[in-house]
């Protein structure tokens, strides 16, 4: 009787020691699974920082080609509107471009307003507009700043 009795109390001792041990798998695969979030959470993140600074500067390169562009329209002495759409094999990224040209009267000399916005069928679309002279007027502006 008395092997019986300890046999049953040893069974009991190691189930408790099997949940002891379970609980501590669950509390280790938890703060596992939390770390792993974590990381992928940041590698997200990351991932939209980066694609968001690159289309930034895809923008600003598109602005300073379109304002090349205005410029030379200037001096050509066209004025009109025009929109431009470029493709992605023409982008550093998969999208479209709309670049615009537009007179801007409101200045009270020859000017033309480029606006660039890319990716266009994005939540997240960078849109970016300058006001561009003819060269000789920036040159004239630029000599009256001069001190």
């Amino acid at each position: 009787m008395r092997d019986s009795r300890l046999a049953s109390t040893d069974g009991c001792a190691a189930t408790r020691r099997d949940g002891s041990v379970m609980v501590m798998v669950l509390a280790c695969m938890a703060v596992a699974a939390a770390i792993a979030a974590t990381m992928l959470h940041t590698a997200v993140t990351a991932r939209r920082s980066l694609r968001a600074e690159l289309h930034l500067r895809q923008v600003e390169r598109l602005l300073e080609a379109a304002s090349a562009e205005a410029r030379a329209r200037l001096t050509a002495g066209t004025q009109g509107d025009a929109s431009l759409l470029l493709e992605a094999p023409h982008l550093a990224d998969a999208g479209t471009a709309r670049i615009g040209f537009a007179p801007a009267s409101e200045v009270g000399m020859p000017a033309i307003r480029v606006s660039v916005e890319f990716p266009l069928h994005s939540p997240a679309t960078i849109r970016r507009t300058r006001l561009v002279f003819s060269s000789a007027h920036h040159a004239i502006r630029s000599k009256e700043s001069q001190p």
